[in-house]
């Protein structure tokens, strides 16, 4: 094995043609309610409704070489190359009080398109993907900049993780990035016989389900009603704004139910299309050049991608991306006293090639009050045949750091000897993508995200090769 190709995917999986029974009523057992914002205009819709349209599809250049000329979910995914490096677009201004503005879902006509993803160690995630055609941007008065970030096609989700049937931790998503990940115990849930009675994380209810509020115009879905700032570059700030008081939906009855990863043909064509759900953004706005978002930016890909493999990001063993500190998902962890324990476990490839991978590695990064990495500690475990679940120990941070994120590397060599801080790492090693860490205490009533030296973490996703 040559450790340049050395790289790792986090994740083992079963694969059936469609979801179990089983799968179909846990997906059903925590399908959230989703609360919109009072001033909501722009609503969800199916992907059937939002290519009726009128939408058109187009390339690079603005050309449309054998396209239909009628776009269904049945043939969306069978345009030459998937679709890649085409546009889902429409005339905005044409359309902004039309079918852009969606069905509203206590007309009962849309649906939330329901990720059902089945993985080794008992966890099966579900992943609720909400289809808007609209992404209402936000109006930026510094230096009367304007409306900024108006996108056709919005894709957002929540993630409920279970292990074993139960339900561990819920994944809010909001503009490409993980809004946040909190225990189950902490997650605001409404009862079915009382759905507008305000949520709370303390309720009794066998058959209470999770709350998303999703925000005005851009339809990120945060863990609770209020303001959210999810960006703040040179000078522009950005804020979701969620409420109580909008149209709630109970989406247990309108789910569009998805194995996932699997093949997709007839009414799931459209999973297939690997190109742009939406116009081709603005490059001529005057600030592009110190913030790159125009009034109207490039749509999203669609939901089959990489990170609903798991609750990260898949690695490729990118030493570049493994150095990035701010990951789009995070881990969750219990808070330890002086050691950090990582309990991990491997999948089938690497566990395979215990002839060649000498060590397994726990990387563990430390970063100070504002957020800058400036420290790693390091564990180490001798690769053992057959075996696939390791635990590791690992020297907590620095006073005056916290725990920020880990990551897991296959060395090539016996390496137990380096030192467990410091600076030095063996160059015989290959790391995967970092993954952020938020560390909870076990105390009940105990619910926001602590910054601490050292963790506790059960990690369930397989690391792999």
């Amino acid at each position: 094995m040559h450790v340049s190709l050395l790289g790792l995917s986090y994740f083992a999986f079963q694969v059936s043609a469609s979801p179990s029974l089983a799968n179909s009523i846990l997906a059903r057992k925590y399908a959230p309610q989703f609360r919109f914002e009072k001033e909501e205009v722009f609503y969800p819709s199916t992907v059937e409704y939002f290519l009726a349209g009128p939408v058109k599809l187009y390339n690079e250049n603005g050309t449309a070489p054998n396209v239909p000329d009628r776009l269904t979910n049945r043939n969306l995914g069978s345009i030459e190359n998937n679709g890649a490096g085409m546009y889902l677009t429409t005339d905005i201004d044409a359309n902004e009080d039309g079918f852009l503005r969606g069905q509203n879902p206590t007309l009962g006509r849309s649906t939330t398109y329901a990720f059902i993803a089945p993985k080794d160690n008992g966890v099966v995630d579900l992943y609720y993907w909400v289809f808007s055609p609209f992404n209402l941007g936000k109006n930026v008065t510094y230096m009367n900049v304007g409306w900024v970030g108006n996108h056709v096609g919005d894709w957002e989700r929540i993630t409920v993780r279970t292990v074993n049937g139960v339900a561990t931790s819920v994944e809010y998503h909001a503009h490409s990035n993980t809004a946040s990940t909190i225990p189950w115990a902490q997650v605001l849930k409404f009862s079915p016989w009382n759905p507008r009675r305000p949520p709370t994380a303390n309720i009794t209810n066998p058959f209470a389900r999770p709350v998303g509020y999703i925000a005005n115009g851009s339809h990120g879905i945060w863990q609770s009603a209020g303001a959210f700032n999810y960006q703040n570059v040179s000078g522009i700030q950005l804020y979701d704004i969620t409420s109580d008081d909008g149209v709630y939906w109970d989406t247990q009855w309108s789910l569009t139910m998805i194995n996932y990863p699997d093949t997709y043909s007839g009414t799931l064509n459209w999973l297939n299309y690997a190109g742009v759900w939406g116009n081709k953004g603005q490059t001529d706005c005057w600030w592009y050049s110190v913030y790159p978002s125009c009034k109207v930016v490039t749509g999203p890909i669609g939901p089959a991608r990489d990170d609903v493999l798991g609750m990260a990001k898949r690695s490729i063993g990118s030493m570049l991306q493994q150095e990035s500190m701010r990951l789009p998902a995070q881990t969750l962890a219990t808070i330890s006293d002086g050691i950090s324990l990582y309990s991990i476990r491997l999948g089938p490839l690497a566990t395979n090639k215990a002839d060649e991978i000498k060590t397994v590695i726990v990387k563990q990064y430390c970063a100070d009050s504002q957020d800058t990495p400036v420290s790693h500690t390091l564990g180490y475990s001798r690769m053992r045949p057959a075996t696939r679940h390791y635990v590791f120990e690992v020297p907590g941070c620095e006073e005056g750091e916290y725990v920020a994120a880990y990551t897991i590397g296959f060395c090539t060599r016996n390496v137990e000897h380096m030192p467990s801080k410091g600076d030095n790492e063996p160059a015989s090693c290959m790391f995967g993508i970092k993954r952020q860490l938020r560390a909870f205490s076990k105390a009940s009533g105990d619910n926001s995200p602590q910054r601490v030296q050292a963790v506790d973490v059960e990690d369930l996703d397989n690391w792999d090769i």
